[in-house]
């Protein structure tokens, strides 16, 4: 399932809908609400906040996701307006709304069947260009978070299929909420086409998560497991989060620099962050991936991290590889198809001083793994509090093995695919890795940096969408490689090499 900046891709060109929801009576009509607000939610909030304060704009719609799902049949109106006022029945995050009052919050929600949806035709389009922009800019406006609703929904019918779209703020849902969420918004619509109950198993809610985990966090002390392990990591940064560098040079960047807040997206000054996506592995290379990662007696997500810090060693010659990990924090069968925004972060530093072998990067990184999850023990913000830290992660990878999630086989062939919003972070690199049922696939966001032209990083078996260069057509001097893209080629030349010469070869 590809997971993509909603600018990379095209949307088939047709007939534009879009569905707003609202409540009669707006938020006056809502019920006050004494459950607590994740730490998460609560700082997205008031940076939204802050931000809107200093420039007298709307904060934090640079921070979406969402859905896109392709339908290979008429898009039915009566259907998917009832599909999707299910869903909204099914999610109560997505009726409930938390408003800033002076120090403190104040959440309101609504009750299921209460929230209906407003349908606005758009118009037809021919060219998916202008398309994009469209949903792409009203996604921008509509997902706000100091307002509800902070999500939309979008249709694309043409006369034998139709693209269902979503989008909501990140308080809202992370990458695994999308994951789920394309099963369940393609099994309601058939339901509702058939007029029939949808087979889905209930579900819990973020809102009952957040209270439960603010309340367990803000009754811990500095004595956590957590906390000392953020103090370590921390520490051996010079009190700051690592950053992505790509020679040894980089690492002497000011720290004051690299935390300051992303501009302004309507300062002229402005630059949006480059993205790149593709497939670095099909089905066959990634199990021979698996089987040598298993072989050294580590996972996959070990291995993963293994290859990555020796690129990291090899490109700048440092001694440890740092970076931060999202956890998930899905603990309770409730939680597994619940939106909302279920991540920790844990920190990694993977120690490559004496040029490690692969099998021995794997054995630390195992280590290190079981180790550092105890950081994500509680809410990164909630440490930084007992810390005093300001800093936020700048050098994120993940990783999720999506194969197990209902209907991933037909969302990785097309069906679906997660989208995210443009960043304008000016040191910010996030790196995803996903194991899906295609492959492996990569996705990345990081600062402008020179493009390369593809063929000259050409993976065998790789098909990876860079930036685009900016030479002429024919021109083959395209200038120096952007790090990021060139250390995302190492990597996957890496763990293709790795499972080349390894013997769980199938196919000789």
């Amino acid at each position: 399932m590809k997971f993509v900046q909603i600018r990379d891709e095209s949307v088939e060109p047709g007939g534009l809908v879009e569905w707003m929801p609202y409540v009669s009576g707006g938020l006056g009509s809502w019920s006050r609400d004494s459950r607590l607000t994740s730490h998460n939610h609560e700082q997205h909030l008031r940076s939204a906040f802050d931000y809107r304060l200093r420039t007298r704009r709307e904060g934090g719609r640079e921070s979406w996701l969402g859905l896109a799902i392709e339908f290979a049949e008429p898009l039915s109106i009566p259907a998917i307006r009832t599909t999707l006022l299910q869903w909204i029945d099914r999610h109560e995050v997505l009726r409930s709304h938390v408003i800033i009052r002076g120090d403190g919050l104040q959440r309101l929600s609504t009750e299921p069947g209460t929230v209906k949806l407003k349908m606005g035709r758009i118009g037809w389009y021919t060219e998916s260009g202008p398309l994009v922009e469209q949903i792409a800019g009203a996604f921008d406006r509509a997902t706000a978070p100091l307002h509800w609703p902070a999500y939309m929904f979008a249709t694309v019918g043409r006369e034998d299929s139709f693209t269902l779209l979503f989008a909501a703020d990140h308080s809202l849902v992370d990458g695994y909420s999308l994951i789920m969420a394309q099963h369940e918004l393609a099994t309601l619509y058939r339901a509702a086409r058939r007029q029939e109950q949808p087979e889905l198993a209930p579900v819990g809610s973020y809102v009952d998560f957040s209270a439960q985990e603010r309340r367990m966090a803000d009754q811990t002390g500095g004595d956590h497991p957590a906390v000392r392990t953020w103090t370590d990591f921390l520490r051996a940064g010079h009190g700051g989060m690592p950053a992505f560098t790509a020679d040894s040079e980089a690492a002497t960047i000011d720290r004051a620099e690299l935390e300051s807040p992303a501009p302004d997206p309507s300062d002229e000054s402005a630059v949006a962050q480059q993205s790149l996506y593709g497939l670095i592995l099909d089905d066959a290379a990634a199990n021979r991936f698996t089987a040598v990662c298993s072989q050294a007696g580590g996972t996959l997500t070990a291995g993963v991290l293994a290859a990555c810090a020796l690129v990291h060693h090899d490109r700048t010659g440092d001694d440890e590889f740092r970076c931060v990990l999202p956890r998930h924090t899905r603990d309770d069968a409730r939680w597994l198809t619940a939106l909302g925004w279920f991540v920790a972060v844990a920190p990694f530093t993977l120690d490559v001083s004496d040029s490690p072998t692969f099998d021995q990067a794997v054995t630390r990184a195992t280590a290190e793994l079981k180790r550092s999850r105890q950081g994500a023990g509680l809410p990164f913000l909630r440490v930084a509090e007992l810390l005093g830290h300001s800093g936020e992660p700048l050098f994120v990878i993940s990783f999720i093995d999506t194969r197990y999630a209902p209907g991933a086989a037909e969302a990785d062939a097309g069906r679906a695919k997660v989208l995210r919003s443009h960043s304008y972070a000016p040191h910010e690199v996030y790196i995803w890795i996903n194991r899906t049922p295609g492959g492996m696939r990569v996705s990345a966001r990081f600062p402008p940096e020179p493009a390369a032209s593809p063929d000259s990083q050409n993976v065998p078996g790789a098909d990876v969408n860079y930036p685009t260069p900016a030479a002429e057509p024919g021109d083959t001097d395209t200038g120096p490689v952007g790090p990021v893209q060139a250390y995302l080629h190492d990597f996957a030349r890496l763990i293709r090499e790795l499972g080349d010469a390894s013997t769980f070869r199938t196919d000789e």
